[in-house]
């Protein structure tokens, strides 16, 4: 079974009382396999229902992630190994100006090493979709 991504949007809706026009969002893309596109779209919605979580916060409210949409079902193939699933374009602006034939040093780099995915939404005390 080929190997497809989605790209999901959660909203993290905090109950303090009034209802908010502008909400936190969270767009995450995961992989996983299907048998074909409309199965990849039922794949997302069951994996992305399994990422909801509610829990309280330190101020005693209500968080809940839910899952809003599915943005995108991405075929990807048989193999992940070094395949592109998320990227982000973007300007950048840098102290003095930058040449075209400007000397770059990636292997300098200090990357943010995260956590596994979804452990923000593993805390105590969380319940998940898949709990209920």
């Amino acid at each position: 079974m080929p190997f497809y991504s989605a790209r999901l949007l959660y909203l993290i809706l905090v109950d303090d009382g009034r209802p908010k026009r502008r909400q936190h969002a969270d767009e995450t893309v995961i992989v996983f396999r299907a048998r074909s596109s409309e199965h990849g779209f039922q794949r997302a919605l069951e994996l992305g229902h399994r990422r909801e979580a509610t829990y309280k916060n330190q101020y005693g409210q209500t968080v809940r992630w839910a899952l809003a949409k599915v943005l995108t079902v991405d075929f990807i193939g048989a193999s992940i190994d070094g395949t592109e699933v998320a990227s982000t374009l973007r300007y950048l602006t840098f102290p003095r100006p930058l040449s075209p034939r400007a000397r770059l040093h990636p292997e300098r780099s200090r990357p943010d090493m995260s956590a596994p995915a979804g452990s923000l939404l593993r805390r105590p005390g969380a319940t998940t979709r898949q709990q209920r």
